[in-house]
């Protein structure tokens, strides 16, 4: 029997006390220059404490620095203050720590970029205005975009993490490569799952190639688009099969986009309100468990109860629970698992679903700050006071800080 004590040795070699991960969240603290700041330091040293060991998976970490998700995420190119992300590291004393790497596409805000890049010239993400109509990327520069990938990866091996994880998941570039409804190109970046696949494929060998034995290379990948014409489950068994044939270490499950953000639980299929569905894509884990072999499959959204992560377990269809938003409210959480309490619950909004999304990822944003602050969490924040952050945030930090990513941008190494 699995359960949430028992160890996992993935197959890289890494070693894993417990079955608990923290999962990717944006923290968004990063400094003008986006580098790694002491508010990193802070917040992971948190996390670690209440992690009893288990594994961190780090905020999205940007492999372009022309196009961010958000306008303070840490890029990992030639400019990383590497010393500053070797500091994160050691903060998280004996955690293992892997870096999320991430190509936001069109899912770039007007604020950090006047006009995205997509796989296709696709229309662009209704979200309150806040993102433009992307072009679509020409085949070299995909390539450079997969390039990134692996400098992405060597950085943070020199850093001295335990690994990295490429982000193929939630609406992101990648995905939008795997999404039929996105990537509408004729070329042999898309086409087929094996065409739509490519760029997810060619990210993985940049990333194990750049890096040296040992190290943990895993990916995010959506279970569903939760749309129509987009990408799912029987799409994304078949890109699990691709990824072993690559030798990964570790697939995570989520599912979702910024249009249909299953990741929150807001999608018709998943449920609404008290009807909402706990763990939201178990119900893939066992096609994902079944064609993944031996690698270690991950699950993570809307798992929220003790009783519940250990019936995953124990059914064999998942090998690790990762937990995000309850993370940022209770860091102590794993540690609380593990000595047999039984979850948390999370707060629920009730503003329109595209404000409530920004609203609701700025709250949990904001919960994160806080902790990289050294500051407790503050449970009564407003999620109309959070959404209305989120905005002003980053069109002032977007547009104040163009000038500077332009000059970083021109004195890379090729451009």
């Amino acid at each position: 029997m699995t359960r949430l004590d028992t160890p996992l040795t993935l197959p890289s070699g890494l070693e894993l006390p417990h079955r608990i991960v923290k999962a990717a969240m944006t923290e968004n603290l990063s400094d003008a220059d986006n580098q790694p700041t002491v508010r990193h330091e802070a917040l992971y040293r948190r996390w670690a404490r209440g992690a009893a060991g288990g594994l961190l998976v780090t905020g999205n970490l940007m492999v372009d620095r022309r196009y961010l998700e958000r306008s303070r995420n840490i890029v990992a190119d030639a400019h990383l203050d590497v010393a500053g992300l070797r500091r994160l590291r050691a903060a998280a004393d004996s955690s293992p720590v892997i870096a999320q790497l991430n190509h936001p596409g069109r899912q770039t805000n007007r604020f950090l970029a006047a006009t995205p890049v997509a796989p296709s010239a696709s229309a662009a993400v209704p979200m309150m205005g806040m993102f433009a109509r992307p072009r679509a990327l020409e085949p070299a520069e995909i390539e450079t975009i997969v390039t990134g990938f692996g400098t992405a990866a060597s950085l943070c091996q020199q850093a001295g993490l335990d690994g990295v994880q490429v982000h193929a998941a939630h609406g992101y570039l990648l995905a939008q490569f795997l999404s039929p409804y996105v990537n509408q190109r004729t070329d042999s970046w898309g086409g087929d799952v094996a065409g739509r696949s490519r760029a997810l494929v060619e990210a993985v060998r940049a990333a194990r190639a750049s890096t040296g034995p040992g190290f943990t290379v895993g990916v995010k990948l959506n279970s569903s688009d939760f749309r129509h014409g987009g990408f799912t489950e029987d799409d994304a068994e078949q890109v699990i099969r691709l990824l072993v044939a690559e030798g990964v270490d570790l697939i995570e499950i989520s599912g979702g986009t910024y249009e249909s953000p299953a990741l929150f639980g807001e999608v018709a299929e998943l449920g609404a309100g008290t009807n909402a569905k706990e763990a939201y894509f178990a119900a893939f884990a066992r096609r994902a468990r079944s064609a993944a072999g031996g690698v270690p499959i991950m699950l993570t959204g809307g798992i929220r109860t003790r009783s519940v992560m250990e019936s995953l377990l124990d059914d064999g269809g998942v090998d690790l629970i990762g937990l995000g938003r309850p993370l940022a409210i209770d860091p102590d959480l794993p540690a609380k698992l593990l000595a047999g309490a039984e979850g948390t619950v999370l707060p629920r909004y009730t503003l329109p679903t595209a404000i409530g999304f920004a609203g609701e990822s700025e709250w949990y944003e904001s919960q994160i700050g806080r902790l990289g602050a050294g500051l407790e969490v503050k449970p009564n924040l407003n999620a109309a006071v959070a959404a209305t952050r989120f905005v002003t945030g980053e069109l002032g930090r977007g547009i104040s800080a163009r000038r500077r990513r332009a000059r970083l941008v021109k004195a890379l190494p090729g451009t």
